[in-house]
């Protein structure tokens, strides 16, 4: 597969039933186009391999592996796949399109450089959907009923966004394994990020699920604190900072941090696997269930609204070039 192919993708390219109109993120390994399907009109997201990397088999793989994981995970806080395949020697992903902005932008709002804590009861809502999401992709089963053992390993502020109706949803299975069949060790330059890494990934160990549980509990430190526990800027210093389990206490750095919420914080982040919640669904249980004595329920219109508050004019503009793409195209 030539990687010219990739270097010719531009707005208004036809991709099998797709036309690409708006390049609207890229990472590592992919570039995400906002696309038009041809024979419904809806927008789509579609994922295209950079075109650095798309001559490499191992990114093939992932890109195809990413697809089969995440199109067999059927959840309401999942981003819903609809199909993968090639056209004109391009490999591409076609996904539901999501109308709402992700944890790591939202905690900068509007464009902003200086973050912001979550209120930790918007922010125990949010983690608790997350979590219901991951035990879906962890509950996996194969056509013979066994479990397909998946583990996103790569679950950040980035890959977890919120809806304008107020709604979480985990996306990019990217570095998604199935550990009874290969390790993460297989694909080196994409082993996660090392600030959002449980303790058995940066050690070179076996992953499980309490690896996702783990993160997802670091995802809760970020975005109700506003600050990483691990991260240091240096990729090893980190990895050594996480290997201690040293990190600051989070009613260290905002003042009146719920104790029970912290104490549910912590048991995910605990360094053994055997110390953590069993499951990313008995952690969504604590979560609702501190929501829920802690004070009146937590609605989606009021997630919506602080989405909209966060995020608005940045959602509102990205809306606005793909609706003026699709005109043109």
């Amino acid at each position: 597969m030539s990687a010219p192919a990739y270097d010719e993708l531009r707005e208004g390219t036809e991709l099998g039933p797709y036309r690409l109109l708006v390049a609207v993120a890229q990472g590592g390994m992919a570039r995400v186009w906002a696309a038009r399907h041809a024979p419904t009109g809806r927008v789509v997201a579609v994922k295209t391999i950079r075109s650095e990397l798309a001559g490499n088999r191992v990114y093939q793989r992932l890109l195809m592996d990413e697809a089969r994981f995440a199109a067999a995970v059927r959840h309401p806080n999942v981003c819903e796949v609809y199909e993968s395949g090639e056209a004109s020697g391009v490999l591409y992903i076609a996904m539901e399109w999501v109308t709402g902005e992700s944890l790591a932008r939202i905690l900068r709002p509007n464009r902003g450089d200086v973050p912001t804590p979550v209120e930790p009861r918007f922010a125990a809502k949010i983690i608790a959907e997350c979590a219901d999401a991951l035990h879906a992709a962890h509950e996996v089963r194969a056509e013979d009923g066994s479990l397909v053992r998946i583990v996103h390993a790569d679950v950040s502020p980035q890959n977890l966004m919120l809806t304008t109706t107020g709604r979480a949803k985990l996306v990019d299975f990217g570095v998604a394994r199935s550990v009874a069949n290969s390790k993460l060790s297989e694909f080196p330059q994409l082993d996660g990020k090392a600030a959002y890494m449980a303790p058995e990934h940066a050690a070179g160990k076996r992953l499980s699920r309490l690896s996702d549980v783990f993160t997802l509990g670091i995802c809760l430190y970020e975005i109700t604190t506003a600050a990483r526990p691990f991260a240091t800027g240096n990729r090893e210093a980190t990895i050594q900072r996480l290997l201690k389990g040293e990190f600051q206490a989070p009613g260290e750095i905002v003042p009146d941090f719920p104790g029970a919420l912290e104490r549910i914080l912590r048991r995910a982040m605990a360094m053994e696997p055997a110390h953590r919640y069993p499951s990313a669904l008995r952690l969504k249980a604590a979560l609702e269930e501190w929501v829920a004595y802690s004070g009146p329920p937590v609605r989606e219109e009021q997630i919506a609204q602080f989405v909209a508050l966060r995020a608005g004019p940045i959602i509102e503009e990205r809306e606005t070039v793909i609706a003026r793409a699709m005109a043109a195209f």
